[in-house]
């Protein structure tokens, strides 16, 4: 599964060429400042090779060349997918101009990456070690002790990937990924308002789970700055939302929530709208 996500800060400029080869996108007004869009696809549910061309053509040379550096075949249409899945997305809400996916234009921060507060996981991914192995070497010392808490083996799994996620999730929102916030330098948990266990809820409209931030070497990095959304998508996958809150509208946070909106997609083929389906169920937390 690979997610497209509106409303984070994508540097990007625009060329105006135009690309009338390619079919139209079905254009999307922007979002409000308190609402988030994400558009998703499934992989193995986009088929056929004129599609796959398609796709190509809307890519930039540099695009292209890291796309066919992958030896798999599923890691190129992974990777395929994963640029498509970005321009179309952008390209849809410039209703007022003559932008294509072709002519975004991208520039990477300073840490050489578009910050983008999203994660995707699968809920059944495998490791090769222990789990608290795993926890030891990369998690903080109380997310540590929450794992080591959990007796059953398949719930602490669960937990692994869901803090994992959510930790992707708010390193891609500062910008910096794995390697310019090492995940030991901060720690997820649960605010004050939320219990010990997690309820899944096919509300999407819900207020953003009170799942905080702790940051345990740079205080710029503070807990009230950012607020987080744990999804489950198709009982298969758990998503992370990771955004900074609005200045304008950070006093009145708890009165009007975040809204969020729900797409998948087959860019130039079909896009259904699954907000408040079995598809998308709200994680309220961890254990």
């Amino acid at each position: 599964m690979l997610c497209g996500f509106s409303r984070m800060r994508i540097h990007c400029c625009i060329d105006g060429k135009l690309f009338s080869s390619l079919p139209p996108l079905s254009p999307i007004s922007l979002p409000s400042p308190k609402e988030i869009h994400l558009w998703y696809v499934i992989p193995n549910e986009v088929k056929g090779e004129s599609l796959m061309n398609k796709y190509m053509e809307i890519l930039s040379p540099c695009e292209i060349e890291k796309v066919l550096s992958f030896r798999r075949d599923e890691l190129r249409k992974s990777a395929l997918l994963a640029r498509a899945l970005v321009r179309t997305t952008i390209a849809r809400y410039q209703i007022n101009s003559s932008v294509t996916p072709k002519s975004i234009k991208f520039r990477n921060n300073v840490y050489g990456k578009p910050e983008i507060g999203v994660d995707v996981e699968e809920k059944e991914r495998t490791t090769k070690h222990n789990i608290l192995t795993l926890a030891r070497r990369y998690f903080s010392k109380h997310e540590l002790e929450v794992l080591t808490a959990i007796e059953d083996p398949y719930i602490q799994q669960q937990e692994f990937i869901k803090l994992w996620t959510l930790k992707e999730a708010y390193v891609k929102a500062l910008g910096k990924g794995f390697s310019g916030a090492p995940f030991k330098t901060f720690t997820i948990r649960l605010g004050s308002s939320i219990g010990e266990h997690f309820h899944p809820s096919q509300n999407s409209s819900a207020e953003a789970s009170e799942i905080v931030v702790d940051s345990l070497d740079n205080t710029e990095n503070l807990t009230s700055n950012w607020q987080f959304m744990l999804l489950e998508f198709a009982s298969s996958h758990y998503v992370a939302i990771c955004t900074e809150k609005d200045v304008k509208t950070k006093g009145d946070c708890d009165n009007n929530p975040l809204k969020l909106t729900v797409w998948k997609t087959i860019p130039f083929v079909e896009d259904s709208c699954v907000s408040g389906t079995d598809t998308v169920l709200k994680v309220c937390g961890l254990r």
